[in-house]
Protein backbone atom coordinates (compact mmCIF):
# COMPACT_ATOMS: atom_id res chain seq x y z
CA UNK A 1 0.00 0.00 0.00
CA UNK A 2 1.10 3.44 -0.38
CA UNK A 3 1.85 6.38 1.44
CA UNK A 4 -2.07 8.27 3.02
CA UNK A 5 -1.63 11.68 0.78
CA UNK A 6 -1.93 14.80 3.68
CA UNK A 7 -5.80 15.13 4.92
CA UNK A 8 -5.30 18.42 6.09
CA UNK A 9 -7.53 19.65 9.48
CA UNK A 10 -8.97 16.02 9.15
CA UNK A 11 -5.57 14.48 10.18
CA UNK A 12 -6.08 15.54 12.99
CA UNK A 13 -9.80 15.44 13.90
CA UNK A 14 -11.68 13.36 16.14
CA UNK A 15 -14.94 12.51 13.45
CA UNK A 16 -12.00 11.22 10.62
CA UNK A 17 -12.50 7.98 10.07
CA UNK A 18 -9.82 6.27 7.56
CA UNK A 19 -11.76 3.64 5.06
CA UNK A 20 -9.56 1.68 2.80
CA UNK A 21 -10.79 -0.16 -0.36
CA UNK A 22 -9.82 -3.48 -2.18
CA UNK A 23 -7.05 -1.69 -4.27
CA UNK A 24 -5.01 0.09 -1.38
CA UNK A 25 -6.63 3.77 -1.56
CA UNK A 26 -7.74 4.99 1.65
CA UNK A 27 -10.70 7.86 1.98
CA UNK A 28 -10.78 10.21 5.28
CA UNK A 29 -14.70 9.86 5.72
CA UNK A 30 -15.85 12.66 8.09
CA UNK A 31 -18.54 11.39 10.68
CA UNK A 32 -19.83 14.50 11.09
CA UNK A 33 -21.83 13.91 7.64
CA UNK A 34 -24.07 11.38 9.19
CA UNK A 35 -25.67 13.84 11.82
CA UNK A 36 -25.40 17.32 9.39
CA UNK A 37 -25.58 17.29 5.79
CA UNK A 38 -23.56 20.76 5.73
CA UNK A 39 -20.28 18.36 6.08
CA UNK A 40 -19.31 15.62 3.28
CA UNK A 41 -19.05 12.59 3.56
CA UNK A 42 -15.50 12.61 1.80
CA UNK A 43 -14.73 15.86 2.21
CA UNK A 44 -12.08 17.37 -0.66
CA UNK A 45 -8.79 17.04 0.87
CA UNK A 46 -6.61 18.71 2.22
CA UNK A 47 -9.19 20.50 4.45
CA UNK A 48 -7.49 24.13 5.42
CA UNK A 49 -10.41 25.17 7.34
CA UNK A 50 -13.86 23.66 9.26
CA UNK A 51 -16.03 24.88 11.68
CA UNK A 52 -16.85 21.14 12.77
CA UNK A 53 -13.35 20.11 13.35
CA UNK A 54 -12.15 18.56 17.10
CA UNK A 55 -9.13 17.86 17.94
CA UNK A 56 -8.06 14.23 18.79
CA UNK A 57 -6.24 13.68 21.82
CA UNK A 58 -2.67 13.45 22.34
CA UNK A 59 -2.51 9.50 21.62
CA UNK A 60 -4.22 10.48 18.05
CA UNK A 61 -5.45 7.20 17.15
CA UNK A 62 -7.83 6.84 13.73
CA UNK A 63 -10.45 5.04 13.52
CA UNK A 64 -9.75 2.01 10.30
CA UNK A 65 -12.63 0.27 8.98
CA UNK A 66 -11.98 -2.65 8.18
Amino acid sequence: MTERPNSGLCDSCVHQRLVPNTRGSVFSLCERSRSDPRYPRYPRVPVATCPGHEARGRDGDVAIES
